[in-house]
């Protein structure tokens, strides 16, 4: 008896979240079909070029600031923007090798590509 209240104390937490963890997929899932289509992908390419927008200003901020440790700040910035860049680039069906961070050179091909279909921040 104290066996089987043992096993049912250890496994049933386990077993509330995994059918929690699929009641909410199934959730997502069936909501998120209903939500998708046109229209949200370009309210997602307007959320990410709103985004790069909001990254760059934060650059040119933090780069003409004084504050401390401002060379690690400028790196999560520019982190963060390669990869908004990488992920307008996927909603646009850019093909593009790599994953950030991307060099000087990668970066700017991949605005002038930006530029090409019309995204502008």
């Amino acid at each position: 008896m104290d066996l089987l209240l043992y096993a049912v104390l250890t496994f049933a937490p386990a077993g509330s979240f995994i059918a929690f963890a699929k009641a909410l997929e199934w959730w997502t899932r069936e909501h998120g079909a209903t939500r998708s289509g046109a229209g949200s992908r370009g309210s997602e390419i307007k959320r990410l070029a709103g985004d790069l927008r909001r990254l760059e200003c934060d650059y040119c901020r933090i780069e003409r600031s004084d504050l401390p440790r401002r060379s690690a700040r400028l790196q999560s910035v520019s982190l963060a923007y390669d990869d908004t860049l990488w992920a307008c680039c996927e909603a646009l069906d850019i093909p593009w090798p790599g994953r950030p961070p991307f060099d000087g050179v990668h970066r700017l091909e991949m605005e002038a590509s930006l530029a090409q279909r019309g995204v502008i921040w």
